[in-house]
């Protein structure tokens, strides 16, 4: 297309959505037509490839997949939810940029562009010469953004999303439909996002509950002696026999087990590694897949390393909170050393106590986070960030030792400035 400083305006082929609309019953609709519209032209302006100015009645759970094709030498496209207004609104503007590996989400009010968002903790999953699938979901308080499948990002709402009526998609893509569907949950469950079954070790029919009847500072609590051992992948040397692979699990995470099994005592076990410049490890335990509606997190643990902090190895902001009830609770956060390393390797247990969960790293004490929802609803795992992951497993039935929680708990005691160790009047037998 002739687009250019030298052209005030161009004609374009594009192709348009035509056809009944969208009913209250959320039927699937998918059209297709061309026709001739006038376009501004910019310096930076993309060639269009699909417009349809019918999205009328946009509600909480409607789903709009933009499904296409990247060329070999496409470098960057854009997907805009745009309010006819004088203005011409964009409440939501969504641009993959290919070579650089991340989403940019903005928005564009009275002519003026926000400020754009563009960080995500989750792999970039886009390519040159393949197909793709861009989902967006409109919820009550943001759009939710999935790429082939898997949720990437949001984008809370800057606008009324009730007035959008356009969807304008530009850039190197070819054979472009949309999708509008009103869809119960989010994101769909593909063949290559369906959750992993997690490995459970014993018998499930077992009741392996603390022997103490509450949780107290100088209780004894038991300990498995697994936990004292670091799962790492080790090395061939020349003539040894060959070791058997080591399964690496791909990031985020989601992994399933037997609701009612995470209990009494039962221990939670993670092996990985750190990579070298980690920014961010969260795990959540949780009830159900869905990241919409909201599933039930018992526990949300997530570690974060601030450039700030780079120096001061193995140091984290470490965040325990959980979302029960519609909302998030009052979250717990403290500066602490969490034992991860880049670079190296780790073995993190949560155990499920009486009252509360339990997080170790390298069979040290990290933290502890007391219930706030009955833990047999749990049968979700998930995990994303910054590490690679061998092992995730269900423990229980297992050899234990006696450890003294005064003395391990008081571990936890550090906020900005490590806290001076108490003195404890039992030993670790």
């Amino acid at each position: 297309m002739p687009f250019g400083s030298n052209y005030a305006f161009a004609w374009a082929w594009v192709p348009i959505l035509f056809g009944p609309q969208l009913n209250l019953q959320g039927n699937l609709i998918v059209f297709k037509h061309q026709i001739n519209i006038t376009l501004k032209a910019r310096d930076d302006i993309e060639d269009l490839v699909y417009l349809h100015n019918g999205l009328q009645h946009l509600i909480p759970g409607t789903s709009i997949k933009v499904l296409g094709y990247t060329k070999t030498y496409c470098e960057k496209f854009s997907i805009d939810l745009i309010i006819e207004n004088e203005s011409r609104d964009i409440a939501l503007h969504v641009r993959p940029q290919l070579p650089q590996h991340y989403v940019m989400r903005n928005s564009k009010i009275q002519g003026v562009w926000g400020k754009p968002e563009v960080a995500s903790a989750l792999p970039f999953n886009l390519k040159r010469g393949n197909d793709f699938c861009i989902q967006i979901l409109v919820t009550e308080r943001r759009f939710l953004i999935g790429v082939n499948g898997i949720h990437f990002c949001k984008f809370y709402h800057r606008s009324v999303y009730r007035d959008i009526e356009t969807i304008e998609v530009k850039g190197d893509l070819e054979d472009i439909s949309v999708e509008r569907t009103k869809v119960a949950y989010y994101p769909p469950r593909l063949p290559q996002t369906k959750p992993i079954q997690i490995r459970v070790e014993g018998s499930l029919k077992s009741d392996n509950t603390l022997t103490s009847t509450d949780i107290d500072m100088d209780e004894i609590i038991n300990i498995p002696k697994e936990w004292l051992k670091v799962s790492l992948p080790t090395r061939t040397t020349p003539g040894s026999p060959p070791r058997p692979a080591m399964t690496e699990f791909k990031l985020p995470f989601l992994g399933t087990i037997p609701r009612g099994s995470f209990i009494n005592g039962r221990v939670l076990k993670i092996d990985g590694r750190m990579k070298l410049l980690p920014q961010s490890f969260l795990i959540n335990i949780q009830k159900g897949c869905n990241v919409w509606p909201h599933a039930k997190i018992a526990l949300h643990l997530r570690a974060d390393f601030s450039l700030q902090n780079a120096g001061v190895v193995g140091r984290a902001t470490l965040l325990r909170s959980a979302y029960v009830d519609g909302q998030w609770g009052v979250g717990k956060r403290s500066y602490i050393n969490t034992e991860l390393h880049p670079g190296k390797a780790f073995s993190m247990c949560i155990l499920s106590a009486q009252t509360s969960f339990q997080v170790y790293i390298n069979h040290s004490l990290v933290t502890e986070f007391l219930f706030r929802c009955d833990p047999r609803i749990i049968d979700t795992i998930y995990i994303q960030g910054d590490v690679k992951l061998w092992n995730v497993s269900l423990i229980e039935e297992i050899p234990f030792q006696s450890i003294n929680m005064k003395a391990l708990s008081e571990m936890t005691i550090l906020t900005h400035r490590r806290a001076p160790l108490k003195s404890s009047k039992k030993n670790v037998t």
